[in-house]
């Protein structure tokens, strides 16, 4: 008896939850809702179900109020890229819980009071043009705000960062962490300046910092002993540029930060002279 080729046939709607769910994570909310919506009751619930969907801001604000009317309580974060504010974000999403700021957009005292999580990325705009999102953010409007992420991924900013350092006046007292992820050249004065206004800080995350001012070990350890007592995660990366800077360190580094428990220093391979040090307080 010759074999024959067994062939299973398989329906969309017979696969399990959990590939659904996974399936969620590549569809933006209004695909999602489009292609799933109404097209059975399990498939209703199921969105139903899901309280962590994503949303890109990209129209208008009647857009947005029209587009999202059928999930807009679902959505817990969202991506600011086109105008808006603070008032027509916190009336259509109510239950936003993380914001990333790609363009400044005007924020009215008390509109946002459950965000947890705010990204700011400067690489679209200049750095006085977000005065208005910073003065706010230290500030007690964001009564939830635990992780602030600023970020600037262009080798050049435009304008000056002083009108930016100079908004941020009032500390945040329910901020717990802090990512710093700055391309262009700045002083470590401006992370100082930050730390100053982030009193319960308990992680403080340095992704990149080139620099061409000086600093030291021991001046670092002082300014966090001094500004975030509460810090139990640290690390931090420092391009010093136009110098080979290599730290010397010992077994008793420790005793200038007790975070200090791994730290890294090399040259860079370039054609510029530039180092590269780390401090860590995991050891890897």
């Amino acid at each position: 008896m010759a074999n024959s080729e067994v062939i299973f046939h398989s329906k969309f709607e017979n696969l399990p939850n959990e590939l659904f769910y996974e399936i969620q994570c590549y569809l933006s909310c209004n695909d999602l809702y489009k292609s799933f919506s109404n097209l059975n009751s399990r498939f209703d619930d199921l969105l139903i179900s899901m309280n962590n969907l994503h949303y890109e801001i990209e129209s208008s604000v009647s857009n947005q109020r029209l587009t999202t009317s059928s999930f807009a309580s679902s959505i817990s974060s969202i991506n600011v890229s086109q105008d808006s504010d603070g008032v027509s974000i916190a009336t259509i999403f109510p239950n936003v819980h993380s914001i990333t700021f790609n363009r400044a957009i005007r924020l009215t005292p008390m509109a946002l009071p459950v965000v947890e999580r705010i990204k700011l990325n400067l690489s679209f705009m200049r750095p006085k043009q977000a005065i208005g999102l910073c003065s706010s953010i230290f500030s007690n409007n964001f009564r939830c705000l635990s992780s602030f992420y600023i970020l600037h991924k262009k080798c050049r900013v435009i304008g000056h960062w002083k009108p930016l350092i100079d908004s941020i006046c009032h500390p945040c007292p329910t901020l717990t962490k802090f990512i710093f992820d700055i391309q262009p050249t700045v002083e470590w004065k401006m992370i100082e300046h930050f730390l100053q206004y982030m009193p319960q800080l308990q992680r403080l995350i340095i992704r990149k910092m080139n620099t061409r001012s000086p600093w030291s070990l021991s001046n670092i350890g002082k300014i966090l002993q001094k500004n975030v007592p509460h810090l139990n995660y640290l690390f931090i990366r420092i391009t010093s540029l136009g110098v080979n800077k290599i730290v010397q360190t010992d077994d008793n580094i420790h005793l200038i930060h007790p975070l200090f428990m791994h730290i890294e220093s090399k040259k860079e391979k370039s054609r510029k002279i530039c180092s590269t040090t780390i401090i860590r307080s995991i050891i890897h």
